[in-house]
């Protein structure tokens, strides 16, 4: 269990920002210090029905022992308090989300790109359309959900996935009154049947009339084309995995092509790591290493040289 954060000066301010027409997004901002220098973008995962809660507990000890003094969290475009999917989104129109939020929120500094699972890619995918990204931190995910060859793999490529989060959404989606999930006692979880409460928690809270977009999100989830990183990106920035060793929906192994695509890449196996869901079921040790890999990193600074290798903190 990840223990919550009680310090007091880290100030939080929610906004919704239009950033296109007919589209916002729901935002909030952790912040510590009335002028920030080290930043982060922290891009949630969690699939149908996730929120920037999922990834809130973590993020405020990543400011309350120094790593940063300003995290934005944000509700990818189709989940929480942001608007719905307009039609099936890529892992690039979802980078072009954050960037243009990056933006209108008048960030011109340096930013850490942070991604949990689906949120990963996204992360990556920034880096490669936006400047201000100096490093990417993944967060039990990788580039891309190809990289996996368990059961999750047989359940996409069989069509078996798709039925299940299908048949899922439709008997549970707006079951009960709307509210905003908060998806913070997940980290309080010991069993894998109190995480999937809590989902089916926040769908029975998602109002009918978020149905399309969910099936949007869902194709393009299943979507390997649309669910992993453009083969021609590379990145000369830190690239950091914090990975369990068994991560059955994202791989523990990273493709060999990406090694030489991120030259700076570097790999944290969390031993002890043997189900996806353990981000949140093992979620004080999962943090332990993500905070010794950004300490590594920091210490070394952004423009050095990192070899590709992996290194395993054991529970």
């Amino acid at each position: 269990m990840l223990a919550r954060v009680t310090n007091a000066n880290i100030r939080t301010e929610t906004k919704t920002i239009t950033i296109e027409p007919d589209a916002s997004m729901f935002v909030k901002v952790l912040q510590s210090s009335p002028n920030p220098r080290r930043a982060a973008i922290y891009i949630h995962g969690g699939g149908n029905g996730g929120n920037h809660t999922l990834i809130e507990r973590p993020s405020r000890h990543l400011i309350d022992k120094g790593f940063f003094d300003m995290i934005i969290l944000p509700d990818r475009r189709g989940d929480g308090g942001s608007s719905p999917l307009p039609q099936k989104f890529s892992v690039r129109d979802h980078a072009h989300d954050m960037r243009r939020l990056l933006d209108l929120l008048g960030l011109n500094q340096p930013i850490t790109a942070m991604g949990v699972s689906y949120g990963g890619p996204i992360a990556l995918d920034l880096a490669a359309i936006d400047p201000r990204i100096e490093r990417v931190v993944l967060v039990a995910s990788s580039p891309t959900l190809s990289s996996n060859n368990g059961i999750a793999r047989f359940l996409l490529k069989t069509g078996l996935l798709k039925l299940i989060l299908n048949l899922t959404s439709a008997m549970y989606l707006g079951k009960l009154p709307p509210a905003y999930t908060d998806f913070d006692p997940a980290y309080d979880a010991t069993s894998q049947r109190e995480l999937v409460k809590a989902y089916l928690e926040g769908l029975k809270r998602t109002p009918k009339s978020y149905k399309k977009s969910f099936q949007y999100a869902l194709e393009a989830t299943l979507d390997e084309s649309q669910a992993g990183l453009d083969e021609n990106i590379r990145l000369d920035i830190p690239v950091i995995q914090i990975i369990g060793e068994k991560d059955e929906v994202w791989g523990s192994q990273l493709l060999p092509e990406y090694l030489e695509r991120f030259p700076q890449y570097k790999q944290y196996r969390v031993a002890g790591g043997f189900i996806h869901k353990d981000v949140f079921l093992k979620a004080a040790l999962f943090q332990q290493v993500l905070e010794t890999a950004l300490r590594e990193c920091l210490k070394t600074g952004s423009q050095s040289s990192i070899s590709a290798f992996t290194s395993e903190y054991l529970a």
